[in-house]
C-alpha cells in the first residue's frame, strides 16, 4: 500500500499580541533602531575625525621628513663648507708656519752676516796689528842695525824668535789673564833658555828673543819650550811661535842684536805653524844628526825685506809631539868640541827693568 502522509497534528492555539503591544513593541525597535543609527553616525563622525587627524599627522610627519632630508642636506653642506674652512686654516697655518721659519731663517742669515762682518772686522784688526808688530820690530832691527855699524862688533850667533798666537785676540777676550800667562811663559823661557846655555837679548810685549851659542842649543831649547807648551795648551794655556836662524850679528853696546839675520829670524818665527817651529836651512844641516828632527819638506819662503828667499823647515805641533824627548837641559861647557858652531855668548852689561828684566823693544 502507498505510503500517504501523515496529517498534520494539530498545533497548539497561539495567543496573538494585542494590536497596542505590537504597536509599542515596533516603537521600542524604531528607538533602539533610531539610538543605533545614531551612535553609528557619532562612530562615523568620530573615524572621519580620527582619519582626518592620522591624514594631519601623515602630512604633518611628510613635512617633518623633508625637514629631516633638507636638514641632513644642509648639514652635509656645512659639514662639506667646514671641511674646506679646516683645509683653508690648515694651509693658512702652514704657510705662516713657513713664513715664520723663513724669517728666522732671513734672522739667521742676518746675524750670520754680522757675525762674519764682525769676525772679519776683528780678524783685519788684528792682522793690521800684526803688521804694525813686524813693521816696529823691523824697525827695531834697523835701528839696531844702524847702531852696530858704528860699532862693528860681530859674532856667530844662533837667534830664536817666539810670540803668543793669536796674542791681540786673547787680549781682547780676557786682558788679564792674557798678561799673566805670557809673564808666566817668558819666565819659563827664559829659565829653559838660561839652563840651555842661551842669552835673553829682549822681551817683545808678547814674545822673546833669545841668542845661543849654537844651533844644536836653540833646537833644542825651541823643541823643549813647543813640548812643554803644547800638553799646557790642553789645559787651556797658550800657543807659541818659534823662528830659528843663525847668522852673522851686531853686538851692540847696550846689550842689543842687529843685522839681516836677526830680521830672518822674526820673520821665520812668523811664519811658524801655531804650536811648530820654523828652522831656516843652514840650522837644520847643522842640528841633523845630532837632534832626532824628522825629515821635513823644505820650502823655499820669500820674506818682505830679503832679497833672496829663503829655505825652511817647518814642524807641526803633531810632529813635535812625537819626537824623542832628548831636549833636557845641558850645561854650555858638557857640549863636546865638535858640535860648537860659534863661540861662548858676548859678556857685557844688560840694562835691565824693573825686578832684573829687560826691557821690551819700543812699542
Amino acid at each position: 500500500m502507498p505510503d500517504f502522509p501523515k496529517p498534520p497534528e494539530p498545533r497548539a492555539n497561539l495567543a496573538l499580541p494585542s494590536k497596542s503591544g505590537v504597536i509599542a513593541h515596533i516603537e521600542e525597535r524604531e528607538a533602539a533602531l533610531k539610538l543605533q543609527a545614531q551612535e553609528l553616525a557619532e562612530l562615523e563622525r568620530k573615524l572621519h575625525e580620527r582619519q582626518e587627524l592620522q591624514e594631519a599627522r601623515h602630512h604633518e610627519l611628510e613635512e617633518k621628513g623633508r625637514a629631516v632630508t633638507e636638514g641632513e642636506l644642509l648639514l652635509k653642506s656645512h659639514r662639506q663648507q667646514h671641511q674646506k674652512q679646516l683645509a683653508q686654516l690648515k694651509e693658512q697655518n702652514e704657510l705662516a708656519a713657513l713664513r715664520d721659519e723663513l724669517d728666522q731663517r732671513e734672522d739667521d742669515v742676518v746675524k750670520k752676516e754680522a757675525f762674519l762682518k764682525q769676525t772679519e772686522k776683528r780678524l783685519n784688526e788684528q792682522l793690521s796689528t800684526r803688521e804694525q808688530d813686524l813693521l816696529k820690530r823691523e824697525a827695531w832691527v834697523s835701528a839696531e842695525y844702524d847702531k852696530a855699524v858704528l860699532n862693528q862688533s860681530r859674532r856667530l850667533q844662533a837667534i830664536v824668535f817666539t810670540d803668543v798666537v793669536s796674542y791681540s785676540a786673547l787680549m781682547q777676550a780676557d786682558e788679564s789673564r792674557t798678561i799673566r800667562l805670557v809673564a808666566a811663559d817668558l819666565q819659563r823661557m827664559q829659565t829653559e833658555g838660561k839652563a840651555q846655555g842661551g842669552m835673553l837679548i829682549n822681551t817683545m810685549g808678547d814674545g822673546m828673543v833669545m841668542i845661543f851659542p849654537s844651533a844644536i842649543q836653540a833646537v833644542r831649547f825651541s823643541l823643549a819650550m813647543q813640548r812643554t807648551f803644547n800638553r799646557v795648551m790642553e789645559g787651556a794655556g797658550l800657543r807659541h811661535r818659534f823662528g830659528v836662524h843663525i847668522a852673522d850679528v851686531a853686538l851692540l853696546p847696550d846689550g842689543g842684536i842687529a843685522g839681516d839675520g836677526v830680521n830672518i829670524a822674526s820673520r821665520l818665527e812668523a811664519k811658524a805653524p801655531a804650536g811648530g817651529i820654523c828652522v831656516s836651512e843652514v840650522v837644520f844641516f847643522i842640528v841633523k844628526g845630532k837632534l832626532p828632527l824628522p825629515p821635513s819638506s823644505v820650502e823655499s819662503i820669500a820674506l818682505k825685506n830679503i832679497t833672496e828667499p829663503v829655505a825652511v823647515y817647518k814642524y807641526t805641533p803633531e810632529v813635535i809631539n812625537q819626537m824623542p824627548d832628548g831636549s833636557g837641559s845641558i850645561p854650555p861647557q858638557a857640549i863636546p868640541p865638535e858640535e860648537e858652531r860659534t863661540a861662548p855668548p858676548f859678556a857685557f852689561a844688560l840694562p835691565s827693568g824693573p825686578g832684573g828684566s829687560r826691557s821690551p823693544l819700543p812699542g
